[in-house]
């Protein structure tokens, strides 16, 4: 890369230009509750009266919770809330050991044993030319990340409690293949953005991101570029989901009636996220047609009680149900789940 680290702005100006927002230097923010929250940088659109906070924190449910108590400060504006996260270690797993067909790569657990024993100096470039570009960006989205060490700390720890270490055989006679081997395998099965998406907030897999990418985004100068590599890792969408994909989401989500998608539709946009152009049925204009549109299509089809998906609508899902813009879906479908909820109470009063 051309310049070292410490010189690079950090990569959240561009972050928040491409996501129509005003970047704001901060390191806290304080909420209702007097808490001060940890955050990276803030993001600040007067017009359209949003506000998106980079957290620091390593946790999700304390991210969204920061998103609650930050909101209950700022009634007139839209609080939305990313999450960055440098390490994942089942990411790392898939990518660095595991074949195209599934299976552990055993030849790279030996090399590793071997790197493992070499001088300091050397190792860096050994795990890369062993890994390649998976090891490569790992490195760099701690080495470049912003995030406190004590936040990877964390993050790291946590991922490692989701273990069960019960499942893991102990080394016997310095022969650790068995117990890499299940650590990769547990590793392999983890979801470390599953968190983020169901606490409803959007998470920022940095370790995705490659050399020429940190470099666009330290330089900050093309915010077409820089939203369309963020559209690819499925980031962009979650701020402004496609009128569409939210309604497969929340379609697949159990809100399959008409009415149902068109509150979700509102409810998004009350909290922030700016409906933008259709992704999987283009020709159409109007949010009233979208339903009828994915069942014409052949996404949905009309079933007993409730509009349900076919077997392609659930093979879009598939694909977009495990990245960052399923947080919206989430946060959507358990709001509007709530007062159906509550609703419900009212009509059938106390027991």
């Amino acid at each position: 890369m051309s310049k070292n680290s410490e010189e690079k702005p950090p990569i959240w100006g561009a972050f928040c230009s491409a996501l129509g927002t005003e970047y704001r230097e901060a390191k806290e923010i304080s909420g209702a509750s007097g808490l001060v929250h940890p955050v990276e940088a803030i993001g600040v659109d007067d017009k359209g009266k949003r506000l998106v906070l980079v957290s620091s924190e390593h946790n999700p449910r304390i991210s969204a919770l920061m998103r609650g108590d930050v909101q209950a400060t700022m009634p007139g504006m839209k609080v939305m809330v990313a999450r960055p996260l440098a390490i994942d270690l089942a990411y790392a797993a898939k990518k660095m050991f595991f074949t195209e067909e599934g299976t552990i790569d055993v030849s790279k657990l030996l090399q590793v044993a071997s790197i493992l024993q070499m001088e300091d100096e050397k190792k860096e470039d050994m795990f890369k030319e062993l890994f390649g570009e998976p090891a490569s960006q790992l490195i760099m989205s701690v080495y470049l990340s912003s995030l406190p060490a004590k936040t990877h700390i964390l993050n790291v720890v946590e991922q490692f409690g989701f273990l069960d270490w019960s499942k893991v055989a102990k080394p016997k006679d310095s022969n650790f293949i068995q117990t890499a081997t299940d650590l990769l395998t547990q590793f392999s099965n983890m979801d470390n953005l599953a968190g983020d998406r169901e606490q409803g907030i959007c998470p920022v897999p940095t370790y995705e991101l490659t050399e020429s990418d940190w470099d666009l985004f330290h330089q900050n100068k093309h915010v077409d570029e820089i939203q369309a590599r963020l559209r690819d890792l499925d980031i962009y969408q979650y701020f402004f989901p496609p009128a569409d994909s939210l309604a497969l989401g929340l379609i697949d989500r159990g809100l399959a009636t008409e009415g149902e998608v068109l509150d979700g539709f509102e409810l998004a946009q009350t909290q922030g996220h700016q409906l933008s152009e259709n992704a999987i049925v283009p020709d159409v204009d109007g949010l009233f047609e979208i339903v009828e549109a994915l069942k014409a299509n052949g996404y949905a089809i009309e079933g007993e009680f409730s509009t349900e998906l076919t077997d392609q609508g659930r093979a879009v899902r598939k694909v977009v149900n495990i990245r960052p813009s399923e947080g919206l879906i989430a946060k959507i479908s358990r709001v509007m789940s709530v007062k159906v909820d509550l609703n419900l109470k009212d009509l059938l009063g106390p027991k």
